[in-house]
């Protein structure tokens, strides 16, 4: 152990230590809501995972052609966000493994009804209908 010769000093070498610290513990969010990325003003649906192994809706609505879906997990439960086509994935799917996960991709989607889903085995009741007019 080395000797206390001057406790003072040591008391600020730690102090910006502990600032630092809690700076950065302070980044990484907790519980409450998403500490995602705004949403990107030219996305055309929302979809969040809420806890309670749910999507924050039952039904989305968006215009054919170009989609843009965000998508962030607001729950402490991993998810991942697919659109289907009957059972079909249309295009990639957005991971959000841990609360404040977040991402968007643009899909070429022509009118009808596709699923968004969540494929983790037990998140069945992630499954929401987005109508494309």
């Amino acid at each position: 152990m080395l000797p206390m010769k001057h406790p003072i000093t040591l008391r600020f070498a730690i102090g910006p230590l502990v600032a630092v610290g809690l700076v950065a513990l302070s980044a990484c969010g907790g519980s409450g809501s998403s500490t995602a990325g705004t949403v990107p003003a030219d996305a055309d649906v929302v979809v969040r995972a809420v806890d309670g192994i749910a999507w924050n809706a039952k039904e989305y609505t968006a215009v054919a052609g170009s989609v843009k879906i965000y998508s962030v997990n607001d729950s402490g439960v991993a998810h991942n966000m697919y659109v289907l086509d009957g059972d079909t994935p249309v295009g990639d799917f957005i991971d959000l493994p841990k609360r404040g996960s977040d991402g968007a991709l643009v899909y070429d989607l022509q009118p009808g009804e596709y699923r968004i889903v969540c494929t983790i085995p037990g998140h069945n009741n992630m499954n929401s209908t987005l109508t494309v007019e």
